[in-house]
Parts: C-alpha cells; sequence; structure tokens
C-alpha cells in the first residue's frame, strides 16, 4: 500500500467513538443537534469510503485491473458523500444563524439559502455522475483530477464563501458559541486545502473533517439531556410540593406573581374539624404516639379529598380546616362540603376499629363570605378570613360529638336535602344567641 492512511484510520476511529458517545444519550431535539447527527453519519462515511478507495486505488496501480472498477465506484462514491458533507454544513450554518425574534425577512432569506444548497448539492451530484474520474501521478503520490474533483473543489470553495458572508451577517446578532465551529470549519477547508496541496500523499482532510465534528459537539446548545432530565425531575417534585400546599389556581398564579394577593368570594364553605379531648388523650398515651395517630388520620382524609371538590387549607394542631367554593368557584359547594363531612364520620369509625382506638371529633360548617388569598413574605399559605371562618370554627367548638353542626345559613342552603335537628339557642362568642342544627 503506497498511500499513508494513518490519518484516515486515527479519523475514523475517533469519529466512531464520538459518535457513540453522542447517540448512547437522549439529546435536545434542535434542529441544529439534528443536523449534526447527519453531519457525523456523513464524516464517518467520507473517512471510510476515502480509505477505500485508497486500498482500492493502489491495487490497480499495482497491475489488479479487476480493482478498477470497484475503485471508480468507491471514489464517486465518495465525491457524492463528500458534498453532501459540504452540503450539510451549510444547512448547519443556516440554522445556527437563525435567533430569536429574527424577522419573517431573514427567515424568508433562510428558506431560500437552503433552497439554493440542495440546487446546489443535486447540480454537484450529477455533474460528479456523470464524468469519469482521472488519476494523475505515480505510487504514492497518485491524486485525482478531472471534472469530479473540480467540482468537489467548485463546491468547497463556494460552501466556505457562503459561511464567511453568513457569519459576518449575523456576528452581533448571534451567541460565539453557535460561530465557533463555524469559524473552525472556515479554518480547516483552508488549511487543510494548502497543507494537501503540498503533501499529497499525507491525506488529511478526513482529519479536519472529524477535528470540526468534535469542535461541534462540545458547541451543541444543551449537548446532554441527563442534566435537562434531572432539571425537570426536580421542577416536577417542587411543582408537586407546590400543589400540596397550594390549590391549582393559587399555585399557578404564584409561578408569575410573587407578591401577596387575597380576594372577597361570596358563597364560599368553610369547615372545622377537630380531635376531641386532645389534651387528655394526649397525657395518657404520650404526644409521640399521639402525633403518629393524627398524622395516620389526617393523612387518610387528605386522600379522601380526592374524592371531592373540597380544598384542604390546613392544619392547626389537632383541628383539620376545608373549604369549598374559593378560590376555585362552582355552585353546590355547600352540599359537597357537607358529603365530606359525612363521609369523614364514616371513615372515623373504620379508623376507631381498624387501630382499635377510640377518638371522636367534632364537625362546624358555616357558609358566606370570606377573604382568601396569600399574605406575608415567606412560607405561603393559601388561608381565608372573615367573620363566616370565625363562626364555623365556633359551630365546631360548640357541636356535638360526632356530629355535624352547622349554621342557620347552611340549613337554608340545603333545603330538604337533609334532615335536621334544631339545637337549643347558644351565646357563641362573637356573635350573640345563634340557632344552630345538627344534620342527622
Amino acid at each position: 500500500m503506497n498511500y499513508n492512511i494513518e490519518f484516515q484510520i486515527a479519523s475514523i476511529l475517533f469519529v466512531s467513538i464520538l459518535m457513540i458517545v453522542f447517540f448512547s444519550k437522549k439529546r435536545w431535539p434542535s434542529a441544529a443537534n439534528v443536523v449534526f447527527r447527519v453531519i457525523m453519519i456523513l464524516t464517518w462515511c467520507t473517512l471510510a469510503l476515502d480509505i477505500a478507495s485508497v486500498i482500492t486505488i493502489t491495487e490497480v496501480v499495482a497491475g489488479k485491473a479487476e480493482y478498477t472498477v470497484i475503485n471508480n465506484f468507491l471514489s464517486t462514491l465518495y465525491l457524492v458523500v463528500m458534498a453532501g458533507y459540504i452540503a450539510s454544513m451549510d444547512v448547519y450554518v443556516i440554522v445556527n444563524t437563525i435567533y430569536d425574534k429574527i424577522s419573517q425577512t431573514r427567515m424568508t432569506i433562510k428558506y431560500i439559502e437552503a433552497t439554493v444548497c440542495g440546487i446546489g448539492l443535486l447540480i454537484a451530484i450529477i455533474v460528479i455522475i456523470a464524468n469519469p474520474l482521472l488519476y494523475g501521478g505515480f505510487g504514492k503520490f497518485i491524486y485525482s483530477y478531472g471534472i469530479p474533483s473540480s467540482t468537489i473543489y467548485i463546491f468547497s470553495s463556494s460552501s466556505v464563501v457562503f459561511v464567511i458572508i453568513a457569519m459576518a451577517a449575523n456576528f452581533k446578532k448571534v451567541p460565539i458559541k453557535r460561530l465557533i465551529p463555524i469559524i473552525v470549519f472556515c479554518v480547516m477547508e483552508g488549511t487543510v486545502a494548502l497543507i494537501q496541496m503540498f503533501f499529497k500523499e499525507l491525506l488529511i482532510i478526513g482529519m479536519g473533517t472529524a477535528a470540526v465534528c468534535l469542535v461541534m459537539y462540545f458547541c451543541l446548545e444543551n449537548p446532554d439531556m441527563n442534566m435537562i432530565e434531572e432539571l425537570n425531575k426536580a421542577n416536577k417534585r417542587s411543582r408537586e410540593l407546590l400543589l400540596n400546599i397550594l390549590p391549582l389556581s393559587v399555585a399557578n398564579k404564584l409561578e408569575f406573581q410573587t407578591k401577596p394577593f387575597f380576594s372577597e368570594f361570596d358563597d364560599v364553605t368553610i369547615m372545622f374539624l377537630d380531635i376531641v379531648n386532645f389534651t387528655k388523650i394526649s397525657a395518657e398515651i404520650g404526644e409521640v404516639k399521639l402525633v403518629k395517630i393524627l398524622n395516620a388520620f389526617f393523612g387518610e382524609l387528605d386522600d379522601l379529598l380526592n374524592n371531592f371538590k373540597v380544598e384542604k387549607i390546613k392544619t392547626i394542631g389537632d383541628a383539620y380546616m376545608v373549604s369549598a367554593g374559593a378560590p376555585d368557584r362552582y355552585s353546590g359547594n355547600c352540599a359537597e362540603t357537607v358529603r365530606f363531612a359525612r363521609q369523614v364520620l364514616r371513615h372515623l369509625k373504620e379508623f376507631n376499629q381498624r387501630y382499635n382506638l377510640d377518638l371522636h371529633v367534632r364537625i362546624g360548617i358555616n357558609n358566606g363570605r370570606v377573604v382568601a388569598g396569600v399574605i406575608g413574605k415567606k412560607k405561603y399559605i393559601f388561608d381565608l378570613w372573615g367573620s363566616a371562618v370565625n363562626l364555623a370554627a365556633r359551630l365546631e367548638s360548640n357541636g356535638e360529638i360526632d356530629a355535624i353542626t352547622i349554621s342557620e345559613n347552611v340549613k337554608q342552603i340545603l333545603g330538604n336535602t337533609y334532615e335536621c335537628r334544631e339545637l337549643e339557642l347558644k351565646d357563641i362568642k362573637g356573635f350573640g344567641r345563634l340557632q344552630t342544627y345538627v344534620l342527622n
């Protein structure tokens, strides 16, 4: 073998490793990354075809005429693929000079550039295939010439001119990271062409294209999706945590507005639930055990909420507060809250049997006008304020054990849906003597 193809072999091994690294991980689906995939494949193919054509031409020179047809085919195919590589670099330049807020006129120019590039590639391929390859020199200095080779030189030179013009026209608008591979391509084309002119036996064109691939890899935008996937997972966890603390509509609002906000809402139903004799039970069984029981019970109430259009507001010690109708408005929120409360009482019986306990609760429900929102600067919580909220809390503390105590307003909203038992008039702190009811 007369030619020195060590550079070609080293380059194809290098590009093969780079392809394995690139394709082994999920990548950002940008236009530049898609074009880079094509460029790597074409680079590998040009190197493989170059090596194969060199091997066959040396056999032809050695007098083995049977290799002539194979060599002509491989050499022609090499030039065709090389033309495709040059065209793909032009497309790479086009997609990398598209920037944010680009005008429609400039985008139209980009489409025209891509079209001209495609037409030029088609013409180059036709000329290469239609004309025979010629060879000059002898031994390891043999080289190809003629119309096919000249076509590649012309196509490559015009490509470099196009790249320089495109880069200059967008230099101030495109990030330097996008321009580095383009600059390297231009420098590589010129440098390799000069070296190859004086040292034809070196065959370093493939090494130049491999070097460009490496630079392009390191300059890819978001070249590794692993970090992006981890960020997406972290964002998802943060989102889920936020939705555990705040209603969906409030969480969405806080993503764009970090300052406090609140609004008035009519027809909002508020419910308070409290463990009876919590302090006494704590002294009897111990605080740690009681908190574990409380966590289990309130956790199961959280799960029950998934079946109702009722929003948990907060827990306050052994008290559990929910509401319906704010911030998400809908009619029938009072009846929905009552259905939830009745389900809680049924669930409490099953919970006591399962844990061999004797827990009891009081529940108070009121409906009225409230102010709801998020206030403060840290540790955001969605909360409700107003006399309607205070009355719901008083109804719970003055209500019957394992029963649902409701206000006059709730009774009127429910109508004849549920039977109610009228309680004796009580002096409710902050509200005077009020008529209250217990749902049967």
